[in-house]
């Protein structure tokens, strides 16, 4: 056993029990969690292929509309 390991394990449990923790936590599971699931299950989007920021946001923006599409082509 790491005594260390075992410490840390002890305090994120005591942040997770407390309610206003809870609650964002399980806010983050709803919101963003399963959208980049879905881009990583649906369009195989698992990494960048462009470096900089603003290149970054550019191809994160095709991605989200390219899902969005597909979203009102279903309907």
């Amino acid at each position: 056993m790491n005594p260390a390991f075992e410490y840390h394990k002890a305090k994120i449990r005591s942040e997770f029990s407390k309610e206003e923790n809870q609650a964002i936590y399980a806010q983050r599971k709803i919101d963003v969690e399963s959208v980049f699931g879905r881009l990583k299950a649906y369009f195989g989007f698992t990494r960048f292929s462009v470096r900089g920021i603003e290149r970054v946001k550019r191809e994160v923006g095709i991605a989200l509309m390219a899902m969005n599409m597909k979203k009102l082509a279903t309907i």
